[in-house]
């Protein structure tokens, strides 16, 4: 009975949308939960942002989560959420330790106490994924398509929507609008022609089964790239702990879980994350916030301003 309540717990927490450890959700990737939390300090709250589906979250960085546990002897938690919004008010509730984070939400998590530590060397891009057998070839086929785009908080539905802008395309007149929970169901819905194309980047279709992935192609828009995902450690953890969380985070390409992880993502390794990617990214906190629902998150000044 005892482990049957558990699981009710962990359904009404993602029904609700709370943020949830993946170590406890679905078949293979379930582990054992402590009945009673670990003492402070024992355990890393790691938060990545939902761009995956839980299972291919949590499959896809349990090499990550074993390199930081090892290295830094401690426990490692993987954590997310429903949707980036529930992720980044997360994050800012300062629910977790150490995030790995589009680059948009940087200025208000480094407002929150967040340091940047690294981010992946190979940039976004934004492509336009389709079945083979679409007939689309270039933007100017977009008319009357059905366009998917993943949550509208990610990054890749902010710049997908203002790319569309950019061809005069307008929602529910030139195009019909999805919406999916994931880059990972985005490109699945896809491949069963539930919609005609989808606006996301290339390292959710290198995680696809080959199966799935033959049948679709990428199409180049054109559009610049922009910086990967970013790595950050909450400044509550003090110096010498995130230290050596950053020197943990820079041994990991080079082991072995990491050069698998680093191979099959297409990430291709970490640089230096920077104050200068937090500027940069600047210019998107209008957005984030304009799409914000919650007046928690909504609430002060962005940094800076």
């Amino acid at each position: 009975m005892q482990q049957a309540g558990r699981w009710w717990v962990l359904l009404f927490a993602v029904f609700c949308g709370w943020a949830f450890p993946l170590q406890a959700i679905g078949g293979e990737a379930m582990e054992k939960i402590p009945d009673t939390p670990n003492p402070p300090g024992k355990v890393l709250r790691l938060g990545i942002a939902p761009f995956y589906s839980a299972p291919a979250l949590l499959r896809t960085h349990r090499p990550l989560r074993d390199h930081l546990s090892r290295v830094l002897e401690t426990d490692v938690v993987i954590y997310s959420a429903r949707d980036h919004e529930r992720f980044l008010l997360s994050a800012l509730d300062t629910g977790y330790d150490i995030v790995v984070s589009p680059v948009h939400f940087l200025p208000m998590l480094v407002h929150a106490g967040f340091v940047p530590l690294v981010r992946y060397r190979t940039p976004f891009e934004l492509l336009l994924i389709v079945r083979k057998d679409s007939g689309i070839e270039r933007p100017a086929d977009l008319h009357g398509r059905r366009i998917g785009l993943p949550d509208r908080l990610s990054l890749y539905h902010i710049l997908g929507m203002k790319w569309l802008d950019t061809l005069d395309l307008r929602a529910g007149t030139d195009y019909t609008l999805s919406e999916s929970p994931s880059h990972m169901a985005l490109l699945l819905a896809v491949h069963a022609g539930q919609v005609d194309v989808a606006v996301t980047g290339r390292a959710p279709l290198l995680l696809l089964d080959a199966n799935v992935r033959e049948r679709l192609e990428a199409l180049d828009v054109g559009h610049p790239v922009f910086p990967s995902l970013v790595t950050l450690a909450h400044g509550k953890l003090g110096g010498a702990e995130i230290g050596r969380i950053r020197a943990a985070l820079e041994t990991f390409p080079e082991s072995p879980g990491g050069r698998r992880f680093f191979a099959s993502s297409g990430y291709g390794g970490y640089v230096p994350a920077t104050m200068d990617d937090v500027k940069q990214a600047r210019s998107y906190e209008p957005l984030v916030r304009r799409f914000l629902t919650s007046s928690q998150a909504i609430a002060g000044e962005p940094d800076g301003q």
